[in-house]
C-alpha cells in the first residue's frame, strides 16, 4: 500500500509539473544569431532601476527567452544615462550582449575620409553584469545559494507578490537576492534570463520564479519594475565590422604574446574599475580604452611599432581631464550669471578641444 501511495504521489506530482507548462519546457522564440549583420528578436522586455550609491539609473532591457541575449537600444541606453547618445555625429546605436558568445555594439561613426559610416565593434567576452549572471546562474551554483542562503521575509512587490530575501555567499562574497512566491508563466531556455534580476528556474520547488532585486557585493542594486511580454526586432544590415579577424598577423601575435597579456590585462582593470553612474568618469575609461584598443589593433594587425607611447597615451588623458574640468567650469561660470568669465571660459574650451582632436585624430583616424 506504502509504494502505491509512494507511486501514486510522484505520477501525479509529474502531472502537476507538466501542466504549469512553464518550468521544465524550452522557449519556442527563436534564439539570435551571433553575426554582425542579422536582425536581433526579443520577446520580452524588463524594466526597472540600477542604483549605485546615491544614483539611480532607470534600466530598459529587451530578452530573448530562448538564449538569455539581451539588447539595449539607442533611446533607452540615452534615458538609462540622462543624456544623448550621440557626439559630434557619432552615435550609438544597438548593442547586443548573448552569454557564452561575447558583445557586439553598432554605432555610426565619422570616417574623416569616407564619411558617416555604420560600424559594429565586437568583443568575444560578456561585459561584467551578465558575466555574474551566467555565473551565478549556473544550476550547482544556485542550487548551493538557495540552499545555504539564509531566508527572511522580501515584502510585497506591487507586479509580482510576496517576496523572500535570500542572503548566502557565492565564492566568498556576499549577496542578497529577492525571489517572488509566485510562479512565472514563461517558459526559459537558459537557467536565468534578465540582468541580474529576471527569471530562474529553481530547481528546488521545480517552477520558474521572479528575482525581483539583486544586490552584488560592491554594492550595486538592481531592481526589477516589470517583465513584460514584447515584440522587439532590431535590423542590424549594412554594418562594418571593424577589425574584422582576417586582417591579424600571426607573427605578430606570437612574437607579442607578453605585451598582449599585458594589454588585456590592462583593459579588464578599466572594465572592472569603470563608474557606469558617472558621465565624466566613462569618457575618461573609455578613453583609456580606446588606448589598449589602439595598442592591441597594432600589434594584430602586424605594426607593434605603430602602437601610441606612454608619454603619448598620458598627454592625450591629460588633456582629456582637463577638458572635463574646464567644462565644469564653464558650467559653474554659467550658474553664476558671469557672461564674460562663461565666454572667456567656452574660448579657452573649444581652444583646448581643438589641440585634443589634432592630438587624438594622429592615432586614432585610421
Amino acid at each position: 500500500m506504502r509504494i502505491k501511495i509512494f507511486i501514486l504521489a510522484l505520477f501525479f506530482g509529474h502531472i502537476g509539473i507538466a501542466q504549469d507548462g512553464y518550468y521544465g519546457r524550452p522557449s519556442s522564440y527563436p534564439p539570435n544569431e551571433f553575426k554582425t549583420n542579422t536582425a536581433y528578436n526579443f520577446d520580452y522586455k524588463m524594466t526597472g532601476i540600477m542604483t549605485k550609491g546615491s544614483d539611480r539609473i532607470p534600466l530598459t532591457i529587451y530578452i530573448n527567452s530562448a538564449d538569455g541575449s539581451i539588447g539595449v537600444k539607442d533611446d533607452d541606453m540615452a534615458f538609462m544615462l540622462a543624456r544623448s547618445v550621440e557626439s559630434r555625429g557619432e552615435k550609438f546605436n544597438f548593442a547586443v550582449i548573448i552569454p557564452d558568445k561575447g558583445t557586439r555594439i553598432y554605432a555610426t561613426m565619422n570616417d574623416p575620409e569616407g564619411g558617416h559610416k555604420n560600424v559594429c565593434v565586437t568583443s568575444e567576452r560578456s561585459l561584467s553584469a551578465p558575466a555574474l549572471q551566467l555565473e551565478f546562474a549556473q544550476a550547482e551554483t544556485f542550487h548551493r545559494f538557495m540552499q545555504n542562503a539564509t531566508k527572511t521575509p522580501g515584502g510585497n512587490h506591487p507586479v509580482f507578490g510576496q517576496q523572500t530575501l535570500y542572503t548566502g555567499e557565492m565564492n566568498g562574497k556576499t549577496f542578497k537576492v529577492t525571489i517572488s512566491k509566485k510562479s512565472a508563466p514563461v517558459k526559459i531556455t537558459p537557467a536565468h534570463i534578465g540582468f541580474l534580476c529576471g527569471i530562474f528556474a529553481d530547481d528546488n520547488q521545480r517552477k520558474n520564479r521572479y528575482i525581483t532585486k539583486f544586490v552584488t557585493p560592491d554594492g550595486v542594486t538592481v531592481e526589477m519594475e516589470r517583465f513584460s511580454p514584447t515584440n522587439f526586432i532590431w535590423s542590424a544590415s549594412g554594418y562594418e565590422e571593424i577589425m574584422p579577424p582576417s586582417t591579424y598577423n600571426v607573427e605578430s601575435i606570437t612574437d607579442n604574446q607578453d605585451r598582449l597579456k599585458e594589454i588585456g590585462e590592462n583593459m579588464a582593470r578599466i572594465t572592472r574599475n569603470m563608474d557606469y553612474s558617472n558621465p565624466d568618469a566613462i569618457e575618461m575609461s573609455s578613453l583609456k580604452m580606446m588606448i589598449e584598443t589602439q595598442r592591441f589593433n597594432a600589434i594584430k594587425s602586424g605594426h607593434p611599432e605603430r602602437q601610441i607611447s606612454e608619454a603619448n597615451a598620458g598627454s592625450l588623458i591629460n588633456r582629456k581631464a582637463r577638458i572635463i574640468d574646464k567644462r565644469k567650469e564653464c558650467k559653474r561660470l554659467e550658474e553664476m550669471g558671469d557672461k564674460i568669465g562663461k565666454a572667456t571660459c567656452r574660448r579657452q574650451l573649444r581652444q583646448m578641444e581643438s589641440e585634443y582632436k589634432e592630438l587624438y585624430n594622429r592615432y586614432f583616424r585610421h
